[in-house]
């Protein structure tokens, strides 16, 4: 069950958004909004921390709280990845919206590109990658290649179902995800994706490509996501072994 605070923090992110508050105006008060959503001065306490800690408002003593945006920021990302695990709790933390699903058979330019088989067939997910109740342009593209037999088992999941596409894999096949490769270089971002993205074409982005193979070994999946530079950053913590 959703958490009281959350609910009343949609709520007003919506508000703000609609112009029912706009930039520069003041929410009502703390005791007005208890009376509005039938809840406790606390629990509207919580929802306002959430919406400043999203950059909407601000609050001073005997000022009220003031809208500061009608927006959240695009977040940036620093993630520290080290492990599968810490790479899927990464990738479940943004949610997929997908534009197209197609069948494709990889010739030699895209096979060396993704590290697999010329020849080789697979369906292709066209999708964007958001930050759940953040307004704005998305935080990436993201291309992902699974094979065909697996694509066929999970198609008709992958709008309705946020969980990750390994995870969709893993539920209707038995793949154990074991290992990841990944690659990352500085791009300008395609033409094909500036409009998708909400920038210009070759503003610099970063392009992450990911090999995931299973517990025999064999590549299943792989995606290649494109991150404008502004939304996004990659940190690797190494540490000396012992």
């Amino acid at each position: 069950m959703e958490q009281r605070y959350a609910a009343i923090t949609k709520a007003l992110v919506s508000r703000i958004a609609a112009g029912t508050y706009p930039v520069g105006s003041t929410l009502p008060s703390e005791t007005d909004l208890a009376q509005a959503f039938s809840v406790s001065r606390g629990t509207v306490r919580v929802a306002l921390d959430k919406l400043q800690d999203l950059g909407l408002i601000s609050r001073r003593r005997r000022a009220g709280t003031r809208v500061e945006a009608q927006y959240p920021p695009v977040s940036t990302y620093e993630p520290s990845i080290s492990s599968v695990d810490e790479l899927i709790q990464y990738s479940a933390h943004s949610q997929r919206t997908v534009h197209r699903v197609r069948r494709i058979v990889a010739d030699r330019d895209l096979a060396a590109r993704l590290g697999c088989a010329a020849g080789s067939a697979w369906m292709r997910i066209d999708a964007a990658r958001t930050e759940p109740g953040v307004e704005g342009p998305p935080m990436a593209s993201w291309r992902v290649y699974v094979t065909q037999a697996d694509g066929a088992l999970i198609r008709g999941k992958l709008k309705t179902d946020q969980r990750l596409i390994s995870d969709l894999i893993h539920e209707a096949t038995g793949r154990v995800l074991n290992e990841v490769r990944q690659t990352v270089r500085a791009i300008g971002v395609p033409e094909s994706l500036a409009a998708e993205l909400e920038v210009a074409p070759d503003t610099h982005a970063l392009e992450f490509t990911r090999q995931y193979f299973d517990q025999a070994g064999e590549l299943f999946q792989i995606s290649v996501s494109v991150h404008p530079a502004d939304r996004s950053s990659y940190t690797t913590v190494l540490k000396r072994s012992k």
